[in-house]
């Protein structure tokens, strides 16, 4: 027994590994995509600015709807099987942008590659769920999530040197490059054992979680909180700007250290969502420092000098880490404990989607507010925080009642 034990460890430390390497070669292409896009697209491309927003804007949104059925296939094909073909999908999609002078040409690319990206994330939770025992599941996302900070850094930094290029060469070079990160990302997962799909007798309805309202109302409503980015990558630097007297460069500082920070505490904070009750108090955890967050922010536009008013903008991001590091370890926790067996793939492509969702339309949300609305923006943003988790309990209290002895069970210390 002690042998077969053993055995079983050090494959669950291969699958691990393996499964860590893929998330951080995906993770240094999307570093080096995501820092490049605008000003390769608009620059190199010759796409209009106001053009380029509207066509990755409209297939950004348009690509969110094929989470669900790849999510259904999730189930019926196997979730190796299906994040494979996901990925080598994403590898050809990425060439795409290649060949986008103009609206159309980009509308469509923005939507295959974004149906893609946000198919990959509910189907790589589904795996990692379906491939190792349930209690190492939210610690091994977490892992995944440190590693995709640290890599997605390494990606940004070498996309700061393709910025510093006056050729195209160096842009379309990192389009093939990004491409070749999602093959190797796809020779890596081809290795991972393979999950059976889920047996027919057993199978749920290829509408189930569609019909699960209690769970896509709890999604939706703590989807609000992914808002989080946006304040930081889009609403931030323009305040910073706009509005305050510290130094405009103290926003990246802030991306920066936010992603030094997530890496050193999100496995420690994920804990605390293994149990359905954690998982909802790491919600309202999170809505509420990221409401005092938006406040605090919102406080830096006082100080007349630069560094009192940095040091207030330091304080709200403080805050902003607390805040996103719950709303990570909370998403994991309710979507993993709510979601019906039989249906992984289903029920994490809803996740999938409606985060998507809220992270596509988040940058114009969040800019409008902070720019046009001033403190008054940033008090809306901080209701909207605190707000987004008040039905979560009350929506999940009858799933704890069924859940509990479960989760006793297989959250117990071995």
């Amino acid at each position: 027994m002690s042998h077969g034990r053993t055995e079983k460890t050090r494959k669950d430390r291969l699958v691990v590994r393996r499964l860590l390497l893929s998330e951080g070669v995906t993770a240094l292409g999307d570093g080096l995509w995501f820092s490049m896009w605008a000003i390769y697209l608009t620059s190199v491309q010759g796409v209009p600015p106001a053009t380029m927003g509207l066509a990755m804007g409209l297939g950004g949104g348009i690509g969110l709807l094929a989470a669900f059925p790849v999510g259904t296939l999730t189930d019926r094909l196997g979730a190796r099987e299906t994040l494979l073909a996901v990925t080598v999908l994403r590898a050809v999609f990425a060439l795409a942008f290649l060949a986008t002078h103009t609206f159309w040409p980009l509308l469509v690319a923005a939507a295959l590659f974004t149906s893609m990206e946000t198919a990959a994330k509910g189907t790589k939770v589904a795996l990692v769920h379906l491939m190792l025992p349930e209690e190492d599941c939210l610690p091994v996302l977490a892992r995944a999530r440190v590693v995709q900070h640290l890599l997605y850094a390494a990606g940004a930094g070498a996309a700061a040197w393709v910025l510093s290029r006056q050729s195209a060469a160096p842009y379309q070079g990192a389009v093939v490059v990004n491409s070749l990160t999602f093959v190797v990302s796809a020779a890596t997962l081809a290795r991972l054992p393979r999950v059976p799909p889920v047996p027919a007798a057993r199978r749920q309805a290829s509408t189930a979680a569609l019909r699960d309202f209690p769970f896509i109302a709890i999604m939706s409503s703590t989807a609000v909180l992914a808002l989080c980015w946006a304040l930081l990558s889009s609403g931030l630097p323009l305040w910073l700007k706009e509005d305050t007297a510290a130094p405009v460069w103290i926003a990246p500082l802030s991306v920066l250290v936010s992603s030094l920070l997530i890496a050193l505490f999100q496995v420690r904070v994920t804990r605390s969502g293994r149990r359905l009750a954690g998982a909802v108090r790491s919600s309202r955890r999170a809505g509420a420092a990221l409401a005092g967050c938006c406040l605090v922010f919102a406080a830096a536009s006082w100080p007349a000098r630069p560094a009192a008013a940095a040091v207030v903008v330091l304080s709200g991001l403080g805050l902003h880490v607390v805040g996103e590091l719950h709303y990570v370890a909370a998403r994991w926790g309710l979507s993993v404990k709510l979601m019906a067996h039989g249906a992984q793939g289903q029920y994490q492509a809803v996740a999938a989607m409606t985060e998507g969702g809220v992270v596509a339309l988040g940058p114009a949300l969040v800019t409008t507010l902070v720019i046009d609305g001033k403190g008054a923006g940033w008090s809306i943003l901080a209701l909207a925080f605190l707000t987004c988790t008040l039905p979560v309990a009350r929506l999940c209290r009858s799933a704890l009642r069924r859940t509990s002895t479960r989760s006793v069970r297989e959250n117990s210390p071995a």
